[in-house]
């Protein structure tokens, strides 16, 4: 296969040139914006049920994440703390399913890079290990794995956010349910359990696996804190979750989850002609973009979006380009910064190949223009239905096109920070905002 082609379009065929770029204005959305505003006096009080249960001497496993989780740091290092008042020996592991290569070193080095998560950080040793034992199977006969070290430790406390999957919709989600399933079930649980829900939805999965996870004998749950963020990303509410039951674990986390729908940002028009994302990457979204912003989610309709160009990847990200199968361009320099073992790695887990396909590659951005210029339903390139994101997590400010301008004005949830100003490129062809 060669590859030292490229994309060879011209203005003439694409019928745009340099000087033809809509007008851009800026725009501030309006969320609900509730915080915890105590987070270690929250975790400390959340976890009281579960640090009575640690005796002295005890080893309390308490797990990490690869997702961009905010204070995350913080919740764990009080977490840690609230455990060696209790006179516990805790450490962190993280529950990351496939991600960081599926390689132990792979994912203590995801939990530095993204949450600043170490030894010296939160004031215990981080253990990682990709063995697992398997503890029970599924009501469709498949294994049910969990993290080695879990399993051996007195007790294991679980930490994660709840929101939206970007993938499925349940009575519960993103949340404990799925790290207990995923996250612990390193690499082999997590592909077993996306093996079986090629033929039985995934949810339901989630819910029959965390099922026999909470009913096992060991690992030994003795707690669990969900966080919920709010549409800037800051940390809504910390709650615990008991574990100790499972339909008490589901309606708990269920109601949390509801909330997060409540709180969770979306893109405020509900058809694009084109959309531009600065960055994607796993710890912004599972799915390096997430699915339920960008439309992508299976029975969702809107937003309908003709086309999306995803500028790069976040350092955090480590070249995870996990859901770059969304999008529909990227540039030739964003290409050379993917890692595809890990980018391959959590798609053949996933058993969803499609999110490791890799889009149409472009050479700079006026070729990015020419192509999503294309997807405009009338002559006039200001008639471009375009908006600009920095990524699917961070929405409460977002550049749109003039085309969108009436439509913001008249959305009482937005406001209109300046009048539409035209795009312009450098030196290099890159776009640049007013």
């Amino acid at each position: 296969m060669r590859n030292d082609t490229e994309f060879l379009l011209t203005a003439e065929q694409a019928g745009i040139g340099a000087t033809d770029l809509p007008s851009m204005f800026p725009l501030r959305q309006v969320f609900e914006r509730p915080v915890e505003a105590d987070i270690a006096g929250a975790v400390q009080r959340e976890l009281a049920g579960a640090i009575a249960q640690v005796q002295a001497g005890q080893e309390i496993a308490i797990t990490g994440s690869s997702r961009g989780i905010a204070n995350f740091a913080l919740i764990v290092a009080e977490t840690v703390k609230a455990v060696k008042a209790a006179g516990g020996k805790p450490f962190v592991i993280p529950g990351m399913g496939s991600h960081g290569g599926a390689t132990a070193e792979g994912q203590a080095q995801v939990l530095a890079d993204t949450h600043g998560i170490s030894a010296q950080s939160v004031g215990c040793p981080v253990r990682a290990s990709m063995e697992t034992v398997q503890i029970g199977t599924t009501a469709t006969g498949f294994a049910v794995h969990q993290d080695k070290l879990c399993h051996a430790a007195d007790g294991v406390i679980v930490i994660n956010r709840v929101k939206p999957h970007t993938s499925f919709t349940e009575v519960v989600e993103s949340g404990v349910c799925k790290m207990l399933v995923i996250g612990l079930g390193k690499q082999i649980g997590a592909s077993s359990i996306h093996q079986q829900a090629l033929r039985v939805p995934m949810g339901q999965m989630i819910l029959d696996a965390s099922r026999v996870i909470v009913e096992a004998s060991r690992p030994r749950l003795i707690g669990a804190l969900a966080i919920v963020e709010n549409a800037f990303k800051e940390t809504a509410l910390i709650r615990a979750v008991p574990v100790d039951s499972h339909q008490q674990l589901v309606d708990t986390e269920s109601a949390l989850l509801k909330r997060a729908y409540e709180l969770f940002p979306r893109i405020p028009f509900d058809e694009l002609d084109a959309l531009i994302v600065n960055a994607m990457g796993k710890n912004i979204s599972g799915s390096g973009m997430d699915t339920n912003v960008i439309g992508k989610k299976q029975g969702l309709t809107s937003p309908q979006i003709a086309a999306i160009y995803v500028r790069g990847l976040t350092d955090e990200t480590h070249g995870n380009a996990t859901g770059i199968g969304n999008a529909d361009l990227i540039l030739q320099d964003t290409l050379s910064t993917i890692d595809l073992n890990s980018t391959y790695m959590n798609a053949f887990t996933a058993k969803r190949l499609a999110i490791g396909k890799i889009p149409l590659v472009v050479a700079n951005e006026l070729q990015v223009m020419q192509v999503l210029g294309n997807f405009r339903q009338q002559e006039a390139i200001d008639s471009l239905r375009l908006a600009w994101i920095e990524n699917t997590s961070k929405l409460d400010h977002i550049w749109a096109s003039s085309a969108l301008l009436d439509e913001a004005k008249s959305n009482p949830r937005l406001e209109v920070l300046d009048e539409p100003q035209a795009l312009s490129y450098d030196s290099n062809m890159r776009l640049c905002l007013p």
